[in-house]
Parts: structure tokens; C-alpha cells; sequence
């Protein structure tokens, strides 16, 4: 028995095993998802679609999981906006170079927009990294279109465009990247006022590999 156990522990442990217990929860989750708009909605999903959800967020989840650079810090930006009364909950989430979650910022904003919600929460981590003096960033966010933007110096969106200019003035003496890549989940708490005052030192399960 405590050969099994062992042996089952250093399994665990291995990345083999981690990216297949994620996917083995994305499933569960996409099947419970799937479940619950049949009962409720009256929805008939096809099983080869759940499958791939669940596959394409396994795969994302796991992309967005790896450590920056040495000596530098990975800043995931994320806001999620309610066009009904026009709110967002905008996030920030800092790594170091092993990982670790060292700072973090959230906020509550009106905003007119997904887009200028999307560039409040990319500004918010860049004025995070010009406090702390942090050198080397990269700058994550879910928004495709303002990261091409930001990287490419479109200035494409009236709404967002002092607000990327900004970003950009505040990034002057630091050395950045933008990357495009998928939500943390911060902002919605945030939003939803579900977000709790310590999840920086205690952050939620869905920061774990960030």
C-alpha cells in the first residue's frame, strides 16, 4: 500500500500528470456546463464540441502557465466589463521569474467600453511596474486587438487612444513586451464583488498557473 501511494505521489508531481488531471477537470467542468443549459435552456450540445472546449482551454490554461524570463516579471492584465450599467472590474497580476505572485492590483471603474476597460487594466500594470522599478515586463491581456495596437503603435480605437498613449509613456525606461493570451479571472471577481481583500497572499485556484 505504501509502495502504491509512493508511487502514485511521485506521479502526481510529474507534468505529465498535472496537464492530464487539468484536462480531466476541464472536461468535468465543460460536461457540468453542458448538463446544466440542457436542464435549463433546453440546450443539446454536441459531445465532440464539449470535447473540444475542453481540449482548447486545457491548452490555453497550460500556455499561460509558464514563468517569465530570469529577471524579469510576467504582468497578466485582465478587466471584464458589464455593458448594462457599464462597470468593470479591472486586474493586474505580477509573477517573478520563478512564478511567484509578488504583487497584484484591482479595481472597480465605469467605463464605456470592453476595449478602454481592457486598456485601464494594461495601464494599471504598467504603472505597477514603474513603482516596484521593475525593469524587464511582459504585459499579458485577453484582448487581442489592443495588444496588436499597443505593440504595433496602431492607434486604431478613439476610445482607448490616450489611455494607450499613456501606457506607452509610462513604459518609457522599462523594457516590455505585449502578449496576447487568455483571462485570469481576477477582473470578473472583481466585478461581481466576489474578489476577497487578501488574493494577492491568498490567491484563488485559477491563479495557480497563471
Amino acid at each position: 500500500m505504501f509502495n502504491w501511494w509512493n508511487d502514485t505521489s511521485l506521479w502526481l508531481d510529474s507534468v505529465e500528470a498535472k496537464d492530464q488531471v487539468g484536462l480531466l477537470a476541464y472536461i468535468c467542468w465543460n460536461l457540468w456546463n453542458s448538463r446544466n443549459r440542457f436542464i435549463f435552456e433546453n440546450k443539446n450540445e454536441d459531445p465532440v464540441s464539449i470535447w473540444m472546449k475542453a481540449m482548447r482551454e486545457a491548452i490555453e490554461f497550460n500556455q499561460r502557465g509558464s514563468a517569465p524570463a530570469p529577471n524579469s516579471v510576467k504582468i497578466n492584465c485582465d478587466a471584464s466589463w458589464n455593458p448594462s450599467n457599464q462597470t468593470a472590474g479591472i486586474a493586474t497580476v505580477a509573477r517573478d521569474s520563478f512564478g511567484k505572485i509578488i504583487q497584484g492590483l484591482n479595481a472597480c471603474v465605469q467605463v464605456s467600453s470592453v476595449r478602454v476597460a481592457e486598456a485601464l487594466a494594461v495601464r494599471s500594470g504598467a504603472v505597477l511596474a514603474v513603482h516596484r522599478q521593475w525593469s524587464n515586463v511582459a504585459l499579458e491581456s485577453d484582448n487581442k486587438e489592443l495588444m496588436t495596437s499597443l505593440e504595433a503603435d496602431l492607434d486604431n480605437c478613439w476610445g482607448s487612444k490616450a489611455i494607450e498613449a499613456d501606457i506607452k509613456s509610462l513604459l518609457a525606461s522599462v523594457n516590455y513586451v505585449f502578449s496576447f493570451i487568455s483571462k485570469s479571472g481576477v477582473a470578473k471577481m472583481t466585478r461581481t464583488l466576489a474578489c476577497p481583500f487578501d488574493w494577492v497572499l491568498f490567491p484563488p485556484a485559477g491563479l495557480a498557473r497563471l
